[in-house]
């Protein structure tokens, strides 16, 4: 099974009902329905946490959006056998958190790093300074390829900024996640299985997310329609999901998650690894709310995601080799 671009915004799948059509033929997992109800109950006595905040661009409009767009452009792949970290502004960051960093440090040593110009040019070198730390961060070239391409893409039909992109789909979180997927094909995160096209958008959804919470966070204007954004499918949220018992997969992908062993990126165990995700995301969102607990799937992803890196939490995260999370 592959992954393949649509041609149009208007023909990308709805994310929550193609995962829930997956779920209806799934073959290698299952969800179990009492222990999401349970958990959801747990949320709502425990609350939830935002997200991370001390990493939190400030800025103009326009330069947020640009900064949103790239660290979301190379926001994708950070597990290895040895890891990645940076250290800035005194502590030491892994994974995600090293690469928002990275570019942080890359904009304060050189302010072009915010435009689509530079990105446009990066070279090999470059991407090797902007996350220079300890070990090295996973699919370096893939990055390169990725924020050139970005660059460019944004270069050539938005005259360089974001914030012209976002404004041309009337700030709509859903509209901006498909024009993503559209206009820059890294972001065209859509699988094939025997229900169907299947649009999961991770990297596309958590652009408009984060571009909302950026903005508002300075008093900037936000994106509308955030409803419609699912979470967000990962390695993480699964990983959690199995923790919590949430989420069961048969003997044959359990035996291949366990032993560390790749799966394969669009192939039907991987894509419906990540449709149960979503599917059991909604249903927390949804048992939340009938308890009085109104969250967004959105909001929820960043609580679901800080407890998927518990020390507790020792079941390993499936492996895949992509770009699309």
């Amino acid at each position: 099974m592959t992954q393949s671009p649509s041609p149009n915004a208007e023909i990308i799948p709805e994310v929550l009902a193609s995962c829930t059509a997956v779920m209806r033929t799934a073959k290698h997992v299952a969800i179990d329905a009492a222990a999401v109800n349970c958990f959801a109950g747990r949320l709502v006595t425990d609350g939830i946490d935002v997200a991370e905040d001390s990493l939190l661009f400030r800025g103009a409009q326009d330069a947020c959006a640009n900064f949103i767009l790239v660290t979301d452009a190379l926001n994708f792949c950070f597990w290895s056998d040895t890891p990645w970290t940076i250290t800035y502004r005194g502590k030491t960051w892994t994974r995600t958190f090293a690469m928002v960093a990275g570019v942080l440090r890359a904009i304060e040593r050189e302010a072009a790093w915010l435009s689509a110009d530079r990105w446009a040019t990066a070279t090999g070198a470059d991407v090797a300074r902007i996350f220079e730390g300890v070990g090295e961060i996973p699919l370096a070239g893939r990055r390169q390829e990725i924020l050139n391409e970005t660059g460019a893409v944004l270069r050539e039909r938005y005259a360089g900024q974001f914030s012209y992109l976002v404004d041309d789909v009337g700030r709509d979180a859903r509209a901006l996640s498909a024009r993503l997927a559209v206009e820059f094909p890294s972001f065209c995160d859509i699988a094939r299985h025997p229900a169907g096209t299947v649009a999961f958008l991770k990297r596309a959804q958590i652009c408009a997310a984060d571009l909302h919470r950026t903005w508002t966070a300075q008093g900037h204007p936000g994106l509308r329609n955030l409803d419609a954004l699912t979470v967000f499918a990962d390695y993480r949220l699964p990983q959690l999901f199995r923790h919590e018992c949430l989420l069961r997969l048969d003997a044959g992908l359990t035996g291949k998650i366990d032993r560390s062993e790749i799966i394969a990126a669009g192939s039907r165990e991987e894509v419906e690894l990540r449709a149960a995700t979503v599917v059991i995301g909604d249903q927390l969102r949804e048992a939340m709310c009938r308890a009085g607990a109104a969250v967004a799937s959105w909001e929820l992803d960043f609580e679901l995601w800080r407890r998927a890196r518990l020390p507790e939490v020792v079941i390993p995260h499936h492996r895949t080799l992509t770009h699309f999370y």
